[in-house]
């Protein structure tokens, strides 16, 4: 029997964060996640429960519709997110090699608390959530920052560069935890820590919140 992929949403938008941030995107956020809220109190996504669950054919077509609205159809060279909740549970070979086929690049956005599969993908970002990762390699190492505003791994430009020791990535981003209840993403701390930490170091903000789009 054909695999079939548990989905929670596909839509078209902009890619809000990182070195990529700006670009034409459509996000395929795949159910599950190997760690949980109790990881990850702060996190934004409601990843839990399967929308849709397709094989390659269904998933595609689930895709297409999202660049018909979004952008007036599939176009060579369209960046196709591969998010969560853990997408490196689910994405795979069949998968992978049918989204290339219709022209997408694929970025994957995981928490590296598994290897993953880098022919599997163009782009890999990797945003870990535990001190211990397994994924040290990639396109870029986005940590969030939690700082004296939330629990988590990084406290602290200390905990920072005890994370990033031994990494080879190609872009290094610090990204504020946005928490409503606590008055909102924790900018100014964040700055101070980027400043404080230096290149190769960048602020990474998430840009769709601030113009209000998926």
């Amino acid at each position: 029997m054909a695999k079939r992929y548990g989905i929670r949403e596909v839509f078209a938008t902009l890619q809000g964060e990182g070195a990529q941030a700006g670009t034409p995107s459509v996000f395929l956020r795949f159910a599950g996640c190997n760690l949980g809220y109790d990881v990850c109190p702060w996190c934004d996504t409601d990843w839990v429960k399967a929308v849709y669950t397709e094989d390659v054919e269904g998933t595609l077509a689930l895709v297409r519709q999202a660049a018909d609205e979004g952008f007036g159809g599939e176009r060579p060279g369209l960046l196709l997110v591969a998010t969560g909740g853990e997408p490196s549970l689910q994405l795979d070979r069949p998968l992978s090699d049918a989204l290339r086929a219709r022209g997408y690049r694929i970025s994957m956005e995981s928490n590296g608390s598994r290897p993953v599969d880098r022919s599997l993908v163009d782009w890999l970002t990797i945003s870990p959530k535990q001190a211990g990762f397994a994924q040290k390699e990639g396109d870029e190492l986005k940590l969030l920052f939690s700082g004296t505003s939330a629990p988590g791994i990084t406290p602290n430009v200390e905990a920072v560069r005890r994370i990033a020791e031994g990494t080879r990535f190609g872009h290094y981003f610090l990204q504020p935890i946005d928490i409503p209840g606590n008055g909102g993403p924790n900018y100014a701390e964040t700055v101070r820590a980027v400043m404080e930490l230096g290149p190769p170091w960048r602020l990474s903000v998430q840009t769709h919140k601030v113009m209000g789009i998926p």
